[in-house]
């Protein structure tokens, strides 16, 4: 049996609809590729958060259909004239399609032979079911066949992990924590070499699938769960010796906190799927708990790893001399109450009361949270009696984004038009327990290699919406209330060449 394939050349966003088409009109299967692919002309797609393409497509897009002359009539002469007119009646004006004639293969084979064992450092192999496992009787053999879950030991990310496993002897008895375990290769591998117990997490449920799959074909007890189980493995007072997490850099960035709190002291951790050019900034963010270094590099990616120190009594006097400190500033709130009712509203307003806000998001000591009721209460008194003005202050702390996203406004028509039309959506809420002044909004556009292409800023004027402004007049006297969300929506340009962004408040 013989299979024919036909082969369109269109911009892109004409290569998702024709495919759909084609499939109406009995293709077995459709293919989208750059056609440039290769070649000097080649442009990748970055699938950036809040930046991920609606037009999964090239500029210049191949788009490819199989037919098969046994179940259609794709055999026929006629048949590239035929689909070109229904293709012309759908709304599609193409020319004829290069042809190529497939031969049937077993396509099973073909695939499975794509995959061969691989073997890492000295013991560990990656064997995927239909080959024969390593003579070795040392061997480590990890029984991971390719599928939906990412993680067969190919890619420069996993190796180094799996190095790292096999290169640190002592891990019996240790426990770990694979976050992000996609297939569960790194757990797997870290129960054959020891650990115990091992869980892995990944919010993927198909991963969890397949990763118990692997575990049962290895032999191995694991436990997996998903983050929305609510599993004691992950509770917060669940700590592990080692904490390994195959992801991205800015991912592991945001679950910083979460990662190193899963830490028990003494414990170590593992980060991969770093960019050489990024581990400064992940080493950076996560210097205020631990020192990470680089542990290994490998085509261009490289492998973090770093100890959480164990609290020395030096440590523990100094947290104590913090909780100390903490205790003072209540006092100083207290007095600085007393200093408010003696002294006047001027200086309490210019000096004290922006000094000593505290939070609304819970962050802030429930007694400074009180002590503070009590001074602004008495404030408000004290500035009704003299007739004073209430100044908001201006502080860009006071300002928590929540969330920012920077998607395609109408992909297809910002591909025809030049410009990439797209939506700027911010929510910051201000976090402080006073009225503050809405802040100047920047958007710093990057490319590819984080370099800084364009930077926009907006005034509150520009990016606070008119119904907001509406029904708040005087905000630019009176600022925006404590613990006021705000929603922005703002239309946004962007170059061609944008792959990723950054928003930050800035008071000019």
């Amino acid at each position: 049996m013989s299979y024919r394939e036909l082969i369109f050349t269109v911009v892109a966003e004409t290569a998702e609809p024709l495919g759909d088409a084609l499939l109406e009109l009995g293709a077995l299967s459709v293919t989208v590729e750059d056609d440039a692919a290769g070649g000097y002309d080649e442009n990748p797609l970055y699938g950036e958060p809040g930046l991920s393409p609606e037009v999964q497509a090239w500029d210049r897009s191949s788009v490819t259909a199989l037919f098969n002359p046994d179940i259609d009539d794709s055999g026929a002469e006629n048949f590239i004239p035929q689909l070109l007119i229904a293709l012309k009646e759908a709304g599609f004006a193409l020319t004829a399609p290069q042809e190529k004639i497939v031969e049937e293969q077993d396509w099973v084979r073909l695939t499975q032979s794509q995959f061969a064992p691989i073997q890492i450092g000295e013991r560990i192999w990656v064997v995927p079911s239909w080959h024969d496992t390593p003579t070795d009787p040392n061997a480590i053999c990890l029984a991971v066949d390719p599928g939906l879950a990412f993680g067969t030991g190919s890619h420069p990310t996993t190796h180094l992990c799996l190095l790292w496993l096999e290169q640190n002897t002592n891990l019996e008895k240790q426990s770990l924590l694979d976050y992000g375990c996609g297939s569960g290769i790194l757990a797997i591998a870290a129960a054959k070499l020891g650990c115990n117990p091992v869980v892995g997490t990944d919010i993927d449920p198909q991963a969890m699938v397949a990763a118990r799959s692997n575990a049962e074909i290895n032999h191995t007890v694991i436990r997996f769960v998903l983050p929305t189980e609510g599993a004691p493995e992950l509770a917060a007072e669940t700590k592990y010796d080692i904490v390994m997490a195959n992801i991205l850099a800015n991912p592991l960035q945001v679950l910083a906190p979460a990662l190193v709190n899963k830490m028990r002291p003494g414990g170590r951790i593992v980060l991969s799927g770093v960019l050489a050019r990024q581990a400064e900034e992940v080493i950076a963010t996560y210097s205020q708990w631990l020192t990470l270094s680089v542990w290994k590099e490998s085509d261009g990616w490289v492998c973090l790893h770093g100890t959480l120190a164990i609290q020395s009594d030096s440590t523990k006097t100094h947290s104590l001399a913090s909780a100390q400190k903490k205790s003072l500033k209540l006092a100083l709130i207290v007095l600085c109450a007393l200093v408010l009712i003696i002294f006047g509203e001027h200086l309490s307003r210019n000096f004290l009361l922006p000094k000593l806000a505290t939070n609304i998001d819970g962050s802030s000591n429930p007694l400074a949270v009180k002590a503070f009721t009590v001074l602004l209460s008495a404030d408000e008194k004290i500035c009704q009696a003299a007739k004073c003005v209430n100044r908001p202050l201006s502080d860009f702390s006071a300002w928590k984004i929540t969330s920012a996203t920077l998607s395609p406004e109408n992909a297809r028509e910002g591909l025809k038009g030049g410009p990439n039309h797209s939506i700027l959506q911010v929510e910051l809420q201000n976090k402080l327990a006073l009225p503050v002044l809405p802040p100047n909004l920047v958007l710093v556009i990057t490319d590819a290699e984080e370099n800084e292409i364009e930077s926009m800023q907006f005034t509150p004027q520009e990016w606070l919406t008119n119904e907001w402004q509406e029904s708040h007049p005087d905000f630019s006297q009176v600022g925006v209330r404590a613990g006021e969300a705000l929603s922005i929506n703002l239309p946004i340009s962007l170059p061609q060449n944008a792959a990723g962004y950054r928003v930050s408040v800035i008071y000019p």
